[in-house]
């Protein structure tokens, strides 16, 4: 086996005695680059999807339980302390959701307003940490207060201290001129930004009370919002309390954002096989090496059958020098790849140069199994494509490259 890595490497390296030849340099180059490449661009894109799943969780909670057919949700708080009870389940919020109309002066916008109790929503939501005017407390909400997103408040140039009319655009008030909508007239106590520009726009908070007199329900709210120990495992506990409690619907983050991280899924996978490509073509051109190497080394392989080594084993050289080039060449690329992305992360030297912007670096998230997966395929790759030169050395007939010799 020695002797074999030996001449293993005396071809890899040719006339030269320390590195290997230009065409095995660049092979080795092209597969370094190549799992460089995929491993920086699939832990960004992991940077940016756990980024986006803290906003949304930081804004929307881990997991949603509503009535079976989504009707109102009744005795809310007794379900709420029953799924409290439920391991990693750290609390559970009520929230009355509708969509509204929201009015300042002249500008009017289509709102999605959320009924909550402001101390409970805040221990499931990031909430607290996303105010950028004002601090709202729970009693500003009772008392007839509204909690604005960003966006919003700039859309229809309201602010803190403020007052708007929110409405529905259902009329359910009996009135001598028919149905009217109900209205109601609130103070702006509080502004947020969330870092989703989609919700800034148009997410609004009011009191559990005022909303339920909006939708014209008693006690009841529209669904519960839990928030866990481990968000990781959301999905797990929501699929624990389906079987918990059959009478009623839970989802996690990852379904009622399900086209957000389906795409964003998608492009990693659709970026993944375009980088894997390049370990394609860095084999290729490492077969290329091989096919060549074989034509120039015929005497040498007709010799070595000569002396009696079997075909497999010389066969087995080439796997052994793609096998080589594949080893160094993914190692080289990984080290590279965690150094940077090391830097990246502790030290944030790519900035993302967009003013208001929710990031102002790149974010990057290393997973384990990318580790294992990327050079995995690398390795793979690297040695599939010495199969053909590999069987170009049992075509050699010893008998005519003696004959030549000779000649």
């Amino acid at each position: 086996m020695k002797f074999l890595i030996h001449l293993a490497f005396r071809y890899l390296r040719g006339r030269k005695k320390i590195v290997f030849t230009t065409s095995n340099s660049l092979s080795l180059f092209g597969i370094a680059l190549a799992v460089f490449s995929l491993l920086v661009i699939s832990s960004v894109m992991n940077g940016f999807e756990a980024d986006m799943r803290d906003r949304v969780i930081g804004t929307k909670a881990e997991i949603k339980i509503y009535e079976k057919d989504f009707a109102p949700l009744n005795d809310y708080e007794n379900l709420a302390q029953k799924i409290e009870n439920i391991e990693f389940v750290k609390v559970a919020s009520p929230v009355c959701e509708t969509e509204l109309l929201i009015q300042n002066k002249k500008n009017i916008s289509a709102i999605i307003c959320m009924g909550i109790d402001l101390e409970k929503h805040a221990k499931v939501t990031d909430f607290y940490q996303k105010f950028v005017v004002g601090a709202p407390e729970n009693k500003d909400l009772e008392e007839d207060g509204i909690i604005l997103g960003l966006d919003l408040s700039l859309s229809i140039n309201a602010t803190v201290g403020e007052y708007v009319q929110i409405s529905s655009p259902i009329g359910s008030v009996p009135s001598p001129f028919g149905l009217l909508p109900k209205s109601k007239k609130l103070k702006v106590v509080g502004i947020f930004l969330s870092g989703m520009p989609e919700y800034d726009q148009v997410f609004t908070y009011i009191s559990l009370k005022n909303a339920q007199y909006l939708l014209g329900w008693q006690d009841e709210v529209s669904y519960l919002e839990v928030r866990t120990f481990k968000p990781e495992k959301a999905m797990k506990i929501a699929t624990q309390i389906n079987e918990l409690f059959p009478e009623y619907y839970a989802e996690d983050w990852s379904i009622f954002e399900k086209n957000l991280f389906n795409a964003i899924k998608m492009e990693k996978t659709v970026m993944f096989l375009v980088l894997a490509l390049m370990i394609i073509i860095a084999s290729f051109n490492m077969s290329g090496n091989f096919i060549k190497m074989v034509a120039e080394k015929k005497s040498e392989i007709g010799i070595l059958k000569a002396l009696g080594i079997p075909e497999k084993q010389i066969s087995s050289i080439f796997f052994l020098s793609g096998t080589i080039i594949g080893i160094i060449g993914t190692i080289s690329g990984m080290l590279l790849a965690i150094t940077i992305l090391w830097i990246q992360q502790k030290y944030h030297l790519i900035s993302i140069p967009i003013a208001g912007f929710p990031l102002q670096w790149i974010p990057v998230k290393i997973n384990i199994s990318d580790l294992f997966i990327i050079p995995i395929v690398s390795m793979i790759i690297s040695i599939l494509t010495t199969i053909y030169p590999a069987h170009k050395t049992l075509q050699i007939e010893t008998i005519k490259i003696i004959q030549n010799n000779v000649r």
